[in-house]
């Protein structure tokens, strides 16, 4: 093998994504995302420049679905001609037919893969080889179709679902099996919008997709930046490059005021994150929540910078259970209840439960949880009654 070789892996694009659900309220902010799915990519080009990368592969997903509007192509093409180096794709079953391939072709340095097995060589010592779907319901084994040379470093191009890590959609569904013993140095898959480094021999490798859609795809999204010498990976480091960021946090409120959560969340989030906040715990900031969630919202977007989706209340008010249970009102009526729930069998609370037709469909669930998960079951409802009626008061 001779010098050091690198290229840029990425996949999943989507580019045209239209980010829908966030209300009319939030039609701008749509369009910012929509934009931002072009501004990641376009970073990926700058950095496959600065970095002086050999190549780009590209596994599939480039468009999405009827949104290769001819801009979008024509976008696409630019940033593709500003790379100078080879570029590889594969399609998928978001864009396994594209509507403007004949009146805006790629650029002379892109080779796009067919639907039979395509080999390249990159230099001396480097091969890519792939394929692309031949329909959207894509039901080939394709990584089976795939074989490398033993005396070339071999870049496998493909959108596949891989079994061990799917998501729920398998277009052509493989195995790891298939993917060991074909002279195959790194499989660059697309279709799992989760970053996976598989296996490291041979590599394996999903980098994601670039931009998050949704609080189901959370955390830094970008590609992956491989260097190969001597016929081996000898760095592989991921790059993030999306705009905004979706992320799930949950706050315990516990002996915390509303600064100390504001100083909590600004320690994880910025202007270019869009965040699902889940309170959990027990304390004074449990009335605040119930009463003025839409304050709250306000106010933490204003204080950090970040777009709060939603919040979701799981808290309770700090309540001594103990003393309470002495008294005499509704209150401790329910603690002592509750506390007699809480010291019966696990199946004898489960048997309480599923006097109800609709719990009793999931018995064998309830079954499955421990003795301690059971009567915390028992204790969260007691406590959410009391808070209820703190909230009331």
């Amino acid at each position: 093998m001779g010098k050091e070789f690198r290229f840029m892996h990425c996949a999943d694009l989507h580019l045209g994504l239209r980010f829908k659900g966030l209300g009319e309220e939030n039609s701008e902010l749509a369009e910012r995302l929509r934009a931002s799915v072009m501004e990641s990519f376009s970073r990926i080009v700058d950095y496959a420049i600065e970095n002086s990368a050999d190549a780009m592969v590209i596994s599939g997903d480039m468009y999405d679905d009827s949104n290769e509007l001819l801009s979008t192509r024509m976008w696409f093409c630019d940033q593709l001609s500003r790379l100078k180096i080879p570029v590889f794709l594969s399609r998928g079953n978001h864009d396994s037919e594209t509507r403007w391939a004949s009146a805006i072709p790629y650029p002379n340095n892109v080779h796009e893969f067919g639907t039979e097995p395509e080999r390249f060589d990159v230099g001396d010592d480097v091969e890519v080889i792939g394929i692309s779907f031949s329909k959207q319901h894509e039901a080939r084994n394709l990584a089976s179709m795939l074989e490398g040379r033993r005396d070339r470093f071999t870049i496998a191009c493909l959108h596949s679902d891989l079994d061990s890590v799917s998501e729920g959609y398998p277009y052509a569904p493989c195995k790891m099996s298939d993917l060991i013993g074909r002279s195959v140095d790194y499989w660059a898959l697309g279709h799992i919008h989760k970053r996976n480094v598989v296996s490291t021999s041979p590599y394996v490798v999903y980098p994601g997709n670039i931009q998050g859609r949704s609080f189901k795809e959370t955390g830094p999204k970008g590609a992956y930046f491989v260097k190969v010498s001597n016929g081996s990976v000898i760095s592989l480091d991921f790059i993030p490059t999306n705009t905004y960021r979706w992320e799930d946090l949950t706050i315990d409120i516990s002996g915390k005021n509303l600064n100390d959560v504001k100083r909590e969340l600004s320690s994880v989030v910025d202007d270019k994150t869009l965040c699902r906040i889940t309170f959990t715990g027990n304390g004074d900031l449990d009335r605040m929540l119930r009463l003025n969630s839409s304050d709250v919202c306000r106010t933490i977007a204003s204080s950090t910078g970040c777009i709060v989706s939603s919040i979701e209340v799981h808290t309770s008010p700090e309540i001594d259970l103990d003393s309470r249970s002495n008294n005499k009102d509704m209150a401790a009526a329910v603690i002592r209840s509750g506390r007699k729930l809480e010291s019966l069998s696990k199946e004898q609370i489960v048997n309480m439960i599923c006097q109800n037709k609709n719990a009793a469909k999931y018995r064998e669930i309830y079954m499955s949880f421990t003795e301690e998960e059971i009567q915390s079951i028992v204790s969260d409802a007691m406590k959410s009654i009391i808070a209820r009626m703190e909230v009331a008061r």
